[in-house]
């Protein structure tokens, strides 16, 4: 899932060390400005485990993910994701944010799905606190 925080997530290149302690750099990682959750892009996690996994086996401490991947595979992956607003202006949350979860916020309510209603007045919530608004 490319979408966090009622927004598409960035893409960015980021070193991460491995589950074998293996620093790997040049990661494609999809990041979100608003609740800084970030994961390594589903593309090329296979990868990315496979060549830990081998480097690991061989002894090597660090390396590159473009040795294994490729600097084509990776600046595909980082050319799927457009530039953000929230990167642009240094902002964590924006107003199509905080629009897009009115707007389920409504589907939820039609549907009186309660659990849904919550988990959205939660984000609107978290919204306010990182905007540093009074209200919204």
């Amino acid at each position: 899932m490319d979408h966090c925080c009622g927004l598409t997530m960035v893409a960015r290149l980021q070193d991460v060390y491995s589950e074998n302690s293996v620093f790997i750099q040049d990661v494609p990682v999809l990041y979100c400005p608003t609740c800084q959750n970030s994961f390594i892009a589903p593309e090329i996690e296979l990868d990315y485990h496979l060549f830990a996994h081998n480097c690991a086996t061989d002894g090597l401490r660090s390396a590159s993910l473009a040795d294994a991947a490729g600097d084509d595979k990776i600046l595909g992956i980082l050319e799927r994701y457009p530039e953000d607003i929230r990167i642009r202006t240094s902002q964590r949350v924006v107003q199509e944010q905080i629009d897009s979860t009115l707007d389920l916020l409504n589907v939820a309510k039609h549907m009186d799905d309660k659990v849904w209603q919550q988990e959205l007045l939660e984000r609107l919530q978290m919204f306010i606190r990182l905007s540093g608004v009074n209200r919204l």
